[in-house]
This record gives C-alpha cells, sequence and structure tokens, in this order.
C-alpha cells in the first residue's frame, strides 16, 4: 500500500455508536463502558450536534457544583466535532487530528455518518505501513 494513496474509509470504523444528546452523564459513560468506546457521536432529534469522549466525561466530572444524574450530555459535548469526507486523504485527516490535539474525526458524507476515525485505528495503520504482526502478549 502506498501511504500518499490511503483515504480515512480505508481504515476507519464503520458504523460506529452514537448517543442521544438527552442521556445524562452518568448513563452516557456507562454506555461507553459496556461498548467499550471511548468517543461518541452526540445526536439530538436526528441531528449531530457534537462528540464526547471518555477523557471529556473525567474533567467534566471534576468540576464541582454539576450533578452527573442531572447534567445531560448535549450540554457538555464538544460542538461542531472534526468531520472529514470517506475519500479525504489519510494523512489529511491524521495531520489534522494531531494539530488540533483530538483522538477522532467523524467520518461524514451528504450529512450521514458513515463512520469515526480514532487513535486506535491510527495506530492500526501504522501496523499496516510497518507490515508487522503484533507481537505475542
Amino acid at each position: 500500500m502506498r501511504p500518499s494513496r490511503l483515504t480515512v474509509a480505508q481504515f476507519m470504523t464503520r458504523d460506529p455508536f452514537i448517543i442521544d444528546g438527552g442521556l445524562n452523564l452518568v448513563d452516557t459513560y456507562t454506555r461507553m463502558f459496556q461498548l467499550q468506546v471511548r468517543h461518541l457521536p452526540v445526536y439530538s432529534a436526528g441531528h449531530l450536534v457534537g462528540i464526547v469522549s471518555d477523557r471529556d466525561i473525567g474533567h467534566i466530572l471534576a468540576v464541582q457544583g454539576l450533578d452527573p444524574a442531572h447534567t445531560k450530555i448535549e450540554s457538555v459535548c464538544t460542538p461542531n466535532p472534526y468531520v472529514c469526507d470517506p475519500d479525504s486523504p489519510l494523512s489529511q485527516v491524521v495531520w489534522d487530528m494531531s494539530q488540533r490535539k483530538i483522538g477522532a474525526a467523524l467520518v461524514m458524507r451528504d450529512g450521514q455518518l458513515q463512520g469515526i476515525f480514532t487513535l486506535i485505528d491510527a495506530l492500526e495503520v501504522l501496523l499496516v505501513l510497518l507490515n508487522e504482526e503484533p507481537a505475542a502478549a
């Protein structure tokens, strides 16, 4: 594989889990734990309103005075998440993520979520490019 021809669609996680913006912080974190994911796109009334990470939730819970059982995730998620097209060059998406210091890119086409590209996906790309098999644990 030539790195210059790689697209984000080749390595993204397809059909990612999403979360309803009306859920509270406790339910959101529980859902992330159950699904074993670190990033969730947040939707409200069928529209993307942001993204939340497990790290975001940890920071939010550290704020005194917030009741996690009564704080809706849409009110504390990161609005305007980084979005790219499935045909975006992988090198550009990785560059953008590194410069913005973000852990996930939402992959969308015509307003529809197609996938998510995370740091874990980027590590899998690195393995492919290094042409190595994972070491036995």
